[in-house]
């Protein structure tokens, strides 16, 4: 174990937050889609109630979102993912006990609560501990953190990991364990930055009322929350939905699964290439239209391509929107006003934002399915273009407090 005065430490730390975005939001929340399946045959759901069921764990992101970044500009992030981690491996285990839609979509929604959490404060620990270029990078490697989880997840979830464990609702047990062991890790071997690594974050321990009243006042934000709006309600729509879909024109299960799996880690490959192709070119908001223009494509392309186009389309698509979800959290961090003091408030807020297109799309997205199959990723490419105009009225010009 790296001693907490030990120079390298913030890479102890960094690790630990990548294990906590890689399990608790990528592996605990993405081995669902390619479970939903199982769940459905087991528990009699329809693709609609699916959709509101992989909808509930952002709807919990619209009441948490902020006042999970409050709560780590006031506390701090030790505490703050102590917590976290301990909860999402109570609640995530609690989804194997699911009878019925009502008991599923009620523990999906306690589980998201944590979940969601997560974008909220686990990007703030990038800001207390790394700063310039290294920002950029730390906030990259998360992404292949959650990347790689997810990949994990859906790759293993169904067709290994249920047989092995004996079904879907052990699975969710097993998930459950390395979540709450990380909160021990958080508790027992975490420590917030001291005045020498990072003098602005210690000066001083905000008011909530203090927070909220300064970062609400930022119009950027507020842009970036919207334009996550729709391309996280896109991405939320089309994972939920891209098995399901390939085994209903009559992909193998493997094969369906293998296409979410491929996905995550295109998103894995391009996440840091993305980020430094950002400073390079000096325009974090250039990279992201890049970003989001591939995405809407790809997902219109989808229901026309044949086998193979399917594979092209995830693979291209994915790999150039990979970057995103780190820029808009660097774009944050780095908007005057805002910084790492400010961070886990603003976070929180174009968080909660966000969350409400994540609860919204699956749902509206699924239910379009009924009149044809391909008209949901036509959908949801719409969702996803929407934020184009809204990137264009963000400065380009981005400083830290």
């Amino acid at each position: 174990m790296i001693r907490k005065n030990n120079p390298n430490y913030k890479w102890y730390i960094l690790t630990l937050t990548m294990l906590t975005y890689a399990i608790v939001a990528g592996a605990a929340r993405l081995c669902m889609p390619v479970l939903f399946k199982q769940i459905s045959d087991d528990l009699n759901l329809s693709l609609t109630a699916i959709g509101t069921v992989w909808g509930m764990d952002p709807l919990a992101g619209v009441f948490v979102g902020l006042p999970s970044g409050l709560l780590a500009d006031r506390f701090g992030v030790k505490r703050s993912l102590t917590v976290l981690c301990v909860l999402a491996g109570v609640f995530g285990a609690m989804r194997g006990f699911s009878v019925n839609f009502i008991s599923l979509a009620a523990i999906m929604f306690l589980f998201g609560l944590m979940a969601a959490a997560t974008p909220s404060i686990v990007p703030k620990v990038t800001a207390e501990w790394f700063s310039g270029k290294r920002l950029g990078l730390a906030n990259g490697m998360l992404n292949v953190a959650w990347s790689i989880g997810a990949m994990a997840a859906t790759m293993l979830s169904a067709t290994v990991l249920s047989p092995l464990l004996g079904g879907w609702r052990n699975v969710m047990f097993f998930y459950g364990i390395p979540s709450a062991a990380l909160g021990l890790l958080w508790l027992f071997t975490a420590r917030e930055p001291d005045k020498t690594e990072n003098p602005e974050q210690l000066a001083v321990k905000l008011p909530f009322r203090q927070a909220l009243s300064h970062v609400i006042r930022i119009k950027e934000v507020w842009i970036i929350g919207l334009v996550t709006l729709t391309s996280w309600g896109a991405s939320m729509g089309f994972i939920g939905y891209l098995p399901l879909y390939l085994r209903n024109i009559g992909w193998t299960p493997t094969a369906a699964d293998s296409a979410i799996t491929i996905s995550s880690a295109m998103m894995s490959l391009g996440s840091i290439p993305m980020v430094l192709l950002s400073d390079k070119l000096k325009s974090r908001k250039g990279v992201l239209i890049l970003s989001v223009a591939a995405f809407s494509v790809g997902l219109v392309l989808l229901p026309y391509v044949n086998t193979f186009g399917v594979w092209v389309v995830i693979v291209i698509s994915n790999f150039l929107r990979s970057g995103a979800g780190s820029l808009f959290t660097v774009m944050i961090f780095e908007t005057k006003g805002v910084g790492s003091v400010y961070g886990g408030t603003a976070i929180g807020l174009a968080s909660t934002i966000s969350m409400v297109g994540a609860f919204l799309a699956p749902p509206l997205g699924n239910s379009l399915a009924d009149i044809n199959q391909g008209l949901p990723f036509i959908f949801w490419a719409f969702l996803a273009a929407l934020g184009i105009p809204l990137l264009l009225l963000i400065k380009t010009k981005t400083s830290r407090i």
